[in-house]
């Protein structure tokens, strides 16, 4: 009788021991065979990943910037050396009333962030690449009205810069910026842009002080603080490029837009 049942406990534990073993080498199975069913993506060097940089949606032209091909056209210098040849540049086709309004240091740098800002609320005086000081600005008041009225006196102010401005050779000035165009670009990427083209910032910024809109006097300011600002909501909401238009009066805004319209034309 102990001899059966030694038999069956070795019968037994044997079933047991053969059970374990064939679940344990089936789920082995399974696992090697998923292992092997899963694709494993390893990127040649060809297929790495890398950063996609869009295209200039407003290219610049091609002029020519090779010395070789231009004898009489200087090689352009480092950035951060290019202060007194870009002055030298502009100087042969601008009146010397307005070069002498022009800055002194890091103009381009100045330039590229006048320009970015123009379309925003506020701009940095500090970065004005034209050192222009204005008269001390004027309103008039309202008879038995609150608010003021801006004076027409404010655009005089500002015919010095219009006349000077109309007074460029248009195509010298798209020829000068097309020329130091990679220093514009450099300027623009080192105020935070990389991977963009300053070129396509500038005609978005034109096709934005040209959509200004046209407003008729008397313009009505009021004083809530220290500075004066636009009574009219949506007039006090445009971009400081816009407002400052606004301030030129329509016939001094009216030449500037023309201007830029021309300037557009040569540039994209």
């Amino acid at each position: 009788m102990k001899i059966i049942n030694n038999f069956w406990k070795y019968t037994f534990t044997l079933i047991f021991i053969f059970l374990v073993s064939f679940l344990y080498f089936q789920m082995k199975a399974s696992e090697d065979s998923l292992f092997d069913n899963t694709t494993i993506i390893e990127p040649s060097e060809e297929e790495e990943l890398v950063l996609e940089i869009e295209a200039p949606r407003h290219p610049v032209p091609e002029i020519i910037s090779n010395v070789n091909e231009k004898p009489d056209l200087i090689a352009l210098p480092q950035l951060n050396e290019s202060d007194e040849y870009l002055h030298l540049t502009l100087s042969g086709f601008l009146d010397d009333k307005f070069s002498s309004l022009i800055v002194k240091t890091r103009l381009i740098e100045k330039i590229v962030a006048t320009i970015d800002n123009l379309p925003r609320e506020y701009m940095n005086e500090r970065m004005r690449p034209i050192g222009f000081k204005v008269s001390t600005f004027e309103v008039e008041s309202q008879e038995n009205l609150n608010g003021f009225i801006l004076s027409t006196k404010n655009y005089v102010r500002y015919e010095v810069l219009v006349n000077g401005l109309s007074k460029i050779d248009i195509n010298l000035l798209a020829d000068t910026y097309l020329r130091f165009y990679p220093l514009l670009q450099e300027a623009y990427e080192d105020l935070g842009y990389p991977g963009s083209y300053f070129n396509d910032r500038v005609i978005e910024v034109i096709d934005h002080l040209i959509d200004t809109p046209e407003i008729n006097d008397p313009i009505i300011v009021h004083r809530p603080y220290i500075l004066y600002e636009f009574a009219h909501p949506d007039i006090e909401a445009l971009s400081s490029g816009q407002k400052l238009l606004l301030r030129l009066g329509a016939r001094n805004s009216s030449r500037v837009k023309q201007f830029l319209k021309e300037f557009r034309a040569l540039i994209s």
